[in-house]
C-alpha cells in the first residue's frame, strides 16, 4: 500500500478504554494526522497485563476512570514491569488536580477528549523523549559492558603476571630436577629399581613442565621463536598423533584444509593451539563424533576485524568444528578464563582454552567461538598471513675436536645456582671449558678481564645487575665472533627490550634436559651432533 507523503510512520497503540467508539475516534484522528495505527483495546487488569507481557507497544493511551480499571492501575502495572512506554491519559472527566497527581505518579501527559488537537504534539514529544531515554540506556549498557571488560582484562592481567612469575620460578626448579635426574639415569649402567624410580621422578617433572608451559602461554610471558610455516603441513604431521589422542570413537576430518598458505608463528605454540582445541573437542564428544579441521584465507575488514580486536588485513583462519554437546551460553562467556572448567575435580586444569587464548594474543591473532547446546561447537582461530619464505642454507657442521681436547669455551651467566651447576656439569662432561657468573654484572667483569674470546655465551634473559641482552651486547662488542644462547623461564620484564634477539641468536626455554642443552650448544658452535 502506498504511504502518504506526510506519513509519520507506524504507531503501535495500546488503548486502555472501555468505550470502543472513543478508541475508534482517537484512531481516526491519528490516521488523519499521518500515522498508520496498529492498535488493541483493553478495559480490565488481566487483559492489560496480557497485552503488555506479550507484545511491544510504542504508546499507551488510557482513559482515566473505567468501571473495572483505571489509568493509575495501568500505570502501576507498567512501572512494576519496568516498561518505559509513553503513557498518555485521554479523558473527558479528569480534573486538573487529578491530572497533576497522575503526572506526579509517572504519567507523561494528559489530554481532554474534547481537545484532541493537543494529542499530536504530546505524542511527538513523548516518543522523542522515549527514544532519548532508550539511547541513554543503550549508552549506559555499553559503558557498563566496557567497564566489565576492563575489569576482566585487569583481572586476567593480574592473574597472568602471577602465573608467569610462578612458572618462571618453577622452571628454574624443574630444570635442575629434570637435568640432574637425567644425568643420574644416564650414569646407571643397569636397569635397577633405583633407575625405575628416577625415571618416574623424571616423568612427573615433565608433566609439571608441561603445566608451567601452559601457565606461561596463558600469561603471554613466553619468549617466542616465530617463523614462517605452512599450517596445513603442521596439521598433517600431527594427524596420526591427534587420531590416537582422540580415540576410535572420534573421527578426524582434515579434508577442508587448503595448502600454499603460510603463517608466522612459533611452531611449537601453533601445535599447542591445535592440540588443545582437539582435546577440548574430544571431551565435548564423550559418545563419539567428528572433529573437522579446516584452513583457509580470510580478509578481515571493518566490524569483523574490530570484533576480533585485530587490525584489518589478510589472515589465515583455522576452524575446529566438533559435533559435540555444545556450550551453554553462561559457560561460553567464561571458557577462556584460566582455571575455569566444567569437568569434575581431578579431570582437568582449566588451562586448555586460556592457553590457546594467551598464545594467540601473543602471536598477533585472535579466536572466536560459535556453539549451540547439543548442536556442536566451532572455534575459529585467526593468525596473520605471512609471505612464503625460503630458509637460508645452513653451513655444514664441523666435526668435534678429538677426545681430550677442549671443544670450546663457554660462559654461563645465570643467577639460579642449581641451573648454573647443571649447565657446568653437562658441558664439562662433554669436553667444554666452562666459566660461571652468578649475575650479569659478574659476567661482564669476567668478559672485560679476558684476553681470549669465549666461543659461546649462555645467559639468562633476566638477571640482577645486568640483563642478558645487555650482557650479550657488551660481549659482542669485545668479541664479535662469540655466539649467544639465551635461556629463560620467561622474558616479560620492563627492562627487557622488545625483539632483543637477533637472527644470529638462539633461545632455549626452561626447563630443558641435558641432551637438549648439549644439542643446542653443538648447534650454536656449528658442531655435528
Amino acid at each position: 500500500m502506498a504511504v502518504e507523503q506526510n506519513s509519520r510512520g507506524t504507531l503501535r497503540v495500546l488503548f486502555v478504554e472501555d468505550s470502543e467508539d472513543d478508541a475508534f475516534l482517537i484512531v481516526r484522528y491519528l490516521e488523519r494526522i499521518g500515522y498508520t495505527v496498529e492498535h488493541f483495546r483493553v478495559d480490565t487488569r488481566d487483559s492489560f497485563e496480557n497485552a503488555v507481557d506479550n507484545a511491544r507497544w510504542d504508546l499507551v493511551i488510557s482513559d482515566h476512570s473505567m468501571p473495572h480499571f483505571s489509568s493509575m492501575d495501568a500505570l502501576s502495572t507498567l512501572q512494576v514491569r519496568e516498561l518505559d512506554c509513553p503513557f498518555i491519559i485521554v479523558s473527558g472527566t479528569i480534573g486538573e488536580d487529578t491530572a497533576v497527581d497522575a503526572m506526579r505518579a509517572g504519567a507523561h501527559d494528559y489530554v481532554l477528549k474534547n481537545n484532541l488537537a493537543r494529542l499530536a504534539p504530546a505524542i511527538e514529544r513523548e516518543l522523542g523523549d522515549a527514544e532519548l531515554r532508550r539511547q541513554a540506556r543503550d549508552e549506559r549498557e555499553v559503558r557498563k559492558a566496557i567497564e566489565l571488560q576492563l575489569q576482566q582484562s585487569q583481572k586476567m592481567e593480574a592473574v597472568g603476571r602471577l602465573a608467569g612469575g610462578i612458572a618462571h620460578d618453577f622452571n628454574n626448579l624443574l630444570t635442575a630436577i629434570l637435568g640432574f635426574t637425567g644425568l643420574a639415569i644416564d650414569r646407571l649402567e643397569t636397569k635397577t629399581s633405583v633407575r625405575f624410580e628416577l625415571e618416574e621422578v623424571k616423568k612427573a617433572a615433565e608433566r609439571a613442565a608441561r603445566f608451567t608451559k601452559q601457565l606461561l602461554a596463558f600469561s603471554r610471558q613466553q619468549v617466542l621463536s616465530p617463523r614462517s610455516i605452512d599450517p596445513v603441513d603442521t596439521i598433517d604431521a600431527m594427524a596420526p598423533m591427534l587420531r590416537h589422542l582422540m580415540g576410535e570413537s572420534v573421527t578426524l576430518d582434515t579434508s577442508g584444509t587448503l595448502g600454499a598458505l603460510r603463517i608466522k608463528v612459533d611452531p611449537g605454540q601453533f601445535e599447542q593451539v591445535v592440540m588443545n582445541l582437539a582435546i577440548n573437542a574430544r571431551d565435548a564428544m564423550p559418545n563419539g563424533g567428528t572433529l573437522r579441521l579446516s584452513v583457509g584465507p580470510v580478509d578481515l575488514q571493518g566490524a569483523d576485524a574490530t570484533e576480533l580486536q585485530l587490525a584489518e588485513g589478510a589472515y589465515v583462519k583455522l576452524m575446529a568444528a566438533d559435533s559435540g554437546v555444545g556450550i551453554d551460553p553462561a559457560v561460553k562467556a567464561r571458557i577462556f578464563e584460566p582455571f575455569f572448567t566444567t569437568k569434575p575435580p581431578g579431570h582437568g586444569t582449566g588451562l586448555g582454552l586460556s592457553t590457546v587464548y594467551g598464545i594467540l594474543q601473543q602471536s598477533g591473532g585472535s579466536i572466536s567461538v560459535d556453539s549451540t547446546v547439543n548442536g556442536g561447537t566451532t572455534f575459529c582461530v585467526y593468525l596473520p598471513l605471512a609471505p612464503a619464505s625460503v630458509d637460508a642454507p645452513q653451513p655444514p657442521p664441523r666435526a668435534p675436536r678429538p677426545v681430550g681436547q677442549v671443544q670450546g669455551t663457554v660462559l654461563i651467566a645465570e643467577d639460579e645456582e642449581s641451573v648454573r651447576v647443571l649447565v657446568r656439569s653437562v658441558l664439562s662432561d662433554a669436553g667444554y671449558e666452562v666459566l660461571e657468573a652468578a649475575s650479569g654484572s659478574e659476567a661482564a667483569a669476567l668478559i672485560n678481564a679476558r684476553q681470549a674470546p669465549v666461543d659461546l655465551l649462555i645467559t639468562d634473559v633476566v638477571m640482577p645487575g645486568m640483563i642478558g641482552p645487555d650482557l650479550a651486547k657488551l660481549t659482542l662488542e669485545r668479541f664479535p665472533q662469540t655466539r649467544i644462547l639465551y635461556i629463560t623461564g620467561y622474558a616479560t620484564h620492563s627492562a627487557v627490550p622488545a625483539g632483543f634477539m637477533s637472527e644470529d641468536d638462539a633461545l632455549l626455554q626452561k626447563p630443558f634436559l641435558p641432551e637438549q642443552l648439549l644439542a643446542r650448544v653443538h648447534e650454536r658452535l656449528g658442531l655435528s651432533p
